[in-house]
């Protein structure tokens, strides 16, 4: 499919002309190949990450897709430095500047560059959240035909982001690994360009850029770089952004990285400390929304980068997300979704333990802002009294013209069709009071229970629709 733009595998060279990060003849990482310059380059007159374009893939600027990405601040963190009793020095990275509001604009500036330098017409992205929102915007503007790949458990917010920029949406599976592997097997069968994130190596090539740009502002190599990681790929990115850097003399030291993961799944750092758990989605309650990638294909590059750079690994609950969600923001100025708050929920945790020490400069990587995940966090027990509520004759008549007009469907479903500020055991419970009124039955079929609309409820939806 590739013009110019080649791929090669890391491990036994073969060289591919369209994306793929796995060679299946060896298992190698492929990585994008082109000629790299000998020092570092940036072009003033480009904006965001194409002002280091000599050192991005060869795409004719005529191609490029891009919605000024990129460039995001440093941020001196002190409130919160103070909170944990850390005497060095904190920056974060905050991410949350860019055009969909996450650093997933990065990547999708040169996915989606690529794919219409090619001439693709259409193309596929398994997603949690974050990717799909980029992705769908960047094709959006070069007017490509985009369709997200989403687990049941990705962000409401960022699916609603998704529809907003024309994306079509297919669900499949309970975590990411699974819709990636739906994804793959789409593209091969109805040749689709391959946009998720995980699959395509022009990914580190955009995420990468966040290393240059800490070398670009801060002049030098901080000690820590602390990350949140799902399947790894922004880890990766990262140290193979910093081994460039290396290799044009900028940088003397590598940095170390601090991976955070979610107790539920933390394959990483599962294996750098050689643990012998089980990392597998233990409750659904316990899942971090974008930190779920248990079995993700790139694991075994992913640990052995980790242990190059002697990471060390956390992980955090559900409940310490939230709770630094409202830390960062109530200290910094900062609304994070829960996979951000992450990083500090675990650097807070490092420091406790005695990980990180002294007086070391960190960088914190804060990948998307909380408004895409509002909803999940207004959903919180604590939060609910701030969240203006419907009343509860609104619902109901949501859910009989929702049941009208998509027809019979489970309450999990109708909660995500909605996406009101309520709880699904809330949902369920109006469910219970229209089918004890008759507007409403319910059909038991294998675990689930699927509603429908009596004929009184029909009438009664359609006399409401009238009003």
């Amino acid at each position: 499919m590739s013009k110019e733009i080649l791929f090669k595998c890391s491990k036994c060279s073969t060289i591919y002309h369209e994306p793929r990060i796995i060679c299946p003849k060896c298992n190698g990482l492929v990585l994008t190949h082109y000629s790299r310059p000998k020092h570092l380059e940036i072009h003033g007159e480009y904006e965001g990450i194409w002002k280091l374009k000599k050192h991005l893939p060869p795409i004719p600027f005529n191609y490029v897709v891009s919605l000024d990405e990129g460039s995001t601040p440093l941020l001196k963190i002190e409130n919160f430095a103070s909170k944990i009793k850390y005497k060095g020095k904190i920056l974060v990275k905050d991410e949350t500047r860019n055009p969909t509001g996450s650093f997933r604009d990065r990547v999708a500036t040169v996915i989606v560059s690529h794919a219409l330098y090619v001439g693709a017409k259409k193309l596929i992205c398994a997603t949690d959240g974050n990717t799909g929102a980029s992705i769908a915007a960047y094709a959006a503007k070069a007017g490509i035909e985009c369709t997200a790949i989403v687990p049941k458990n990705a962000d409401y917010g960022k699916i609603l982001q998704m529809i907003a920029y024309g994306s079509k949406i297919l669900e499949h599976g309970e975590i990411i690994d699974e819709a990636v592997l739906k994804a793959l097997q789409i593209s091969l069968a109805n040749n689709y360009y391959q946009a998720t994130a995980e699959l395509n190596p022009l990914s580190i090539e955009g995420l990468k850029t966040i290393s240059y740009e800490i070398l670009m502002k801060m002049k030098n190599v901080p000690e820590w770089i602390v990350t949140p990681a799902g399947s790894g790929l922004t880890l990766l990115s990262l140290a193979l952004g910093f081994k460039e850097l290396h290799e044009l003399g900028f940088v003397k030291k590598k940095p170390r990285f601090l991976i955070v993961q979610s107790l539920a799944c933390s394959p990483i750092v599962d294996a750098i400390e050689k643990s012998e758990k089980e990392t597998m989605i233990k409750e659904f309650k316990k899942h971090i929304p974008g930190l779920d990638s248990c079995k993700p294909l790139i694991l075994p590059h992913v640990i052995k980068l980790a242990k190059e750079y002697e990471c060390r690994g956390v992980r955090v609950s559900y409940v310490e997300t939230l709770n630094h969600v409202d830390a960062i923001a109530k200290l910094e100025g900062l609304f994070l979704e829960p996979a951000a708050a992450s990083a500090f929920a675990g650097l807070a945790k490092a420091v406790k333990e005695g990980i990180i020490e002294g007086d070391e400069e960190i960088v914190v990587l804060a990948p998307a802002t909380g408004l895409k995940a509002s909803m999940l966090y207004a959903r919180e027990p604590s939060r609910k009294k701030y969240v203006p509520k419907l009343s509860g004759i609104n619902t109901k008549a949501m859910i009989l013209e929702v049941l009208k007009s998509k027809g019979p469907m489970h309450g999990y479903g109708l909660w995500k069709e909605l996406g009101l500020m309520l709880s699904v055991q809330a949902i369920y419970q109006h469910l219970e009071e229209l089918r004890r009124k008759g507007l409403v039955k319910v059909e038991v079929k294998g675990r689930r229970k699927i509603y429908s609309l009596t004929d009184k409820g029909l009438r009664i939806s359609e006399v409401l629709g009238k009003i």
